[in-house]
């Protein structure tokens, strides 16, 4: 993170500063090392006939703002707490300085803040959001960087949980209209609010109507819960506020629980063969208890041909039936791609195992949830939750550490 004086911006020089030297290079996302995109304005020693706006822009990076969670977890929230920790205001400027992985997506930048400058005109796509200007402008101060920070290990530096609730309280200030997502209520009274989210494509769950059928004998509401049609940001946050669960299969839809009542319960579906913990690290630095359900039997493994071959397709590689059979039915079919791509196999092995429909072992999956269901969480803090053992799985030594217990842990941190 760095932050300049006399900087400037123009659809000629890019962003610029006034300056005797040459300012550093600052990286701009919130990622792995290997992802790191450096920044570093033009230095100009002398300019005239700016407009002069006595603000603080701050300059930030998006790693696939496309991607709902990784915009929150590792754009959108850094942005914030950021902005927050340096005093921004209502009328302070943005400046997107930088995008990995871009496919022009319209965005939600519901944060508190004025104009928001995108030097590419394929991002102008909302009021908030306009291309530099012909004629330059330059603002009292710049905050360059967020200083690497996020809720995941790959991050130098911290966001507190109280930034989290600060930026959650602000998106239901907003106003908005509800009638942008999908949702049906299959039961309608119980002390327990259920919702479950199923994905129309990758990662599907094929059995839902026989859990919602389980579910019906307990204590809970139930509500299906669809992403897919187009929800913005504040939607997202409105329909799942009121959950005390949100059962989705691993991805993008967890990441909503952000927006769900502190101490509430987040459920990951896996498939057979494939876990995963990246959504543990955000959820114990915001305070949702979440929990991976795994399924390692036959009896929950479905098959997806054209899935593999669409992942085939991107390595160029045709496979006979025998060789097709043997990576749709196999934990470790290494050597079937050995003599296709040597030292990628798991590439498509385990990309495949992550994105292939699956089953829920119901009759597994009700004990599970009620073993769940029977802490008590209203009046615990999520700290003394997580001491008890009762915030996440076995898996999450690692998110417990960074972010609940550490030295700068999430909860610590102000």
């Amino acid at each position: 993170m760095c932050e300049f004086s006399n900087f400037c911006v123009s659809r000629y020089h890019g962003p610029f500063i006034v300056a005797e030297e040459e300012p550093p290079s600052i990286n701009l996302i919130n990622t792995g090392k290997g992802e790191d995109m450096w920044f570093k304005p033009k230095r100009l020693g002398r300019h005239s006939g700016a407009q002069y706006i006595n603000e603080t822009v701050f300059v930030y990076g998006f790693y696939s703002p496309f991607h709902f969670s990784h915009y929150l977890y590792n754009g959108l929230i850094p942005l914030y707490s950021t902005m927050r920790e340096k005093g921004a205001t209502a009328s302070s400027w943005t400046f997107r300085g930088a995008t990995y992985w871009n496919q022009h997506t319209k965005l939600d930048m519901d944060i508190p803040s004025g104009s928001d400058i995108v030097p590419d005109h394929q991002d102008v796509l909302t009021e908030k959001q306009l291309s530099p200007p012909y004629k330059p402008i330059c603002f009292a101060k710049a905050v360059v960087g967020t200083g690497d920070r996020c809720s995941l290990w790959y991050c130098d530096r911290q966001i507190p949980a109280a930034h989290y609730e600060s930026f959650k309280s602000h998106i239901f200030s907003l106003p908005y209209n509800d009638a942008k997502c999908s949702s049906v209520t299959h039961k309608s009274d119980g002390s327990t609010r259920i919702g479950i989210l199923n994905r129309g494509k990758t990662r599907h769950i094929t059995n839902l109507p026989e859990l919602i059928d389980k579910l019906k004998a307990l204590d809970v509401s139930i509500q299906t819960i669809d992403f897919d049609q187009g929800c913005d940001l504040k939607n997202t946050a409105h329909l799942v506020k009121d959950l005390d669960v949100l059962i989705a299969p691993f991805g993008n839809g967890l990441g909503s629980g952000l927006f769900m009542g502190n101490n509430t319960v987040l459920i990951s579906i896996a498939s057979r063969w494939y876990n995963e913990d990246w959504f543990k690290w955000p959820m114990t630095a915001i305070g949702r208890r979440i929990y991976n359900f795994e399924c390692n039997d036959a009896s929950c493994q479905e098959f997806d041909v054209k899935l593999l071959e669409k992942l085939l397709a991107g390595y160029g590689i045709v496979l006979n039936e025998e060789e097709m059979q043997k990576l749709l039915t196999q934990q470790n079919p290494v050597d079937v791609l050995t003599n296709y791509i040597p030292g990628k196999e798991w590439e498509i092995i385990e990309q495949y195992h992550k994105d292939v429909s699956r089953r829920i072992d119901v009759d597994a999956f009700i004990p599970f949830l009620n073993d769940i269901l029977k802490v008590d969480a209203r009046n615990t803090s999520y700290v003394e939750l997580c001491r008890n053992q009762q915030c996440c799985d076995n898996d999450c030594n690692g998110p417990l550490e960074r972010n609940v217990f550490g030295a700068n842990a999430a909860w610590l941190s102000k």
